[in-house]
């Protein structure tokens, strides 16, 4: 999901930014020359950007002039195919037939790299307007959105980070491992002194092991999810807030269940000291209401950002239009 609400983020600006690539790369000539002039053009510019994986450049019906130009990432298989096909029912294609500058697809699943990548295509027109050809580029969609981001640095120690929150998650399962051999010491103790019954500090001592052990389980599972399964976006406020609600949420079960346990053991050992269980009782209550209001003004803050950002594209979009317009009245001038 985050991937995709990156690129609808971010889509004018991959649009702008790999359209002007791909534009002024060939010309109504370079068409003309054939498939030799063609690859001449396009190997230099898969040699320069690294997050071009297949260029390729259709005739004005749609179909394939010349075999793919393909980047150090994709098989040098792809390199001797796709002379001829019909391309003509293509969304990109039909779109950039019809469009007056680059077109963009949105993020799928490439065959050609096993990786998640989205098209542009861009027109070649002559001096009338006619259509004469498509260039057409399949771009890393993982690569592109980090370089637009400026984001390829970190995500380049992501592994690092990823293995050392890996030995920290394991540590901690080592921890509530031993804890929870603890507990089950404790019982068998209750259970071979089952004449002493009246004694209950083995049980509860084998009980706030036991919460403790899950507690400090959870916290590792936590940990390994977020950080070392899941991919995440740092600069998504959505992202911080579900990892800091997961982590909190872990806290906030172990230091109630201790709560409940205190006060049992209190009320039926020790009474005097049932206020001081009483308080660690509110203090877990002011924690979950601290995590409520957190969460609640964290998705506030999210979704005003969200509507600025889109109002933004909305005024962008009317102005792209509006100058669109105002060139199709000069030209009709």
């Amino acid at each position: 999901m985050n991937r995709l609400e990156n690129f609808h983020e971010n889509r004018a600006d991959l649009q702008q930014f790999l359209g002007s690539i791909l534009e002024g790369v060939l010309s109504e000539d370079d068409l003309k020359r054939g498939p030799e002039a063609i690859s001449k053009k396009l190997s230099p510019l898969v040699a320069s950007f690294p997050f071009l994986d297949l260029c390729y450049v259709l005739d004005g019906r749609g179909r394939q002039i010349g075999p793919n130009v393909v980047g150090a990432r994709t098989s040098p298989i792809l390199a001797r195919e796709g002379d001829g096909e019909d391309r003509s029912r293509r969304p990109y294609y039909r779109e950039a037939r019809d469009a007056a500058g680059s077109v963009l697809t949105p993020p799928y699943f490439s065959s050609a790299t096993n990786s998640l990548c989205v098209t542009v295509a861009t027109p070649v027109r002559d001096e009338r307007g006619a259509l004469q050809g498509v260039v057409v580029a399949d771009i890393d969609f993982e690569q592109i959105v980090a370089l637009l981001e400026d984001d390829h640095r970190r995500r380049s120690m992501e592994p690092f980070f990823k293995g050392a929150y890996a030995i920290f998650s394991l540590g901690l399962l080592v921890v509530s491992l031993g804890l929870a051999i603890q507990a089950f010491h404790s019982l068998s103790q209750v259970f071979r002194h089952l004449d002493k019954i009246a004694d209950t500090t083995p049980s509860f001592q084998a009980t706030i092991l036991l919460t403790l052990a899950l507690a400090i389980f959870d916290l590792s599972k936590t940990i390994f999810e977020e950080e070392v399964l899941l991919r995440k976006d740092v600069r998504r406020h959505s992202a911080t807030r579900r990892t800091l609600t997961r982590f909190i949420a872990s806290i906030l079960i172990a230091i109630s269940i201790e709560a409940l346990m205190l006060v049992f053991k209190f009320a039926i050992q020790d009474p005097s000291h049932l206020n001081e269980a009483g308080w660690l009782v509110f203090s877990v209550v002011g924690l979950l209401m601290g995590l409520g209001v957190y969460v609640y003004l964290g998705a506030r803050a999210e979704v005003m950002l969200t509507s600025g950002k889109a109002r933004e594209r909305r005024k962008e979009s009317v102005a792209s239009a509006r100058a669109a317009l105002a060139g199709k009245s000069d030209a009709a001038a």
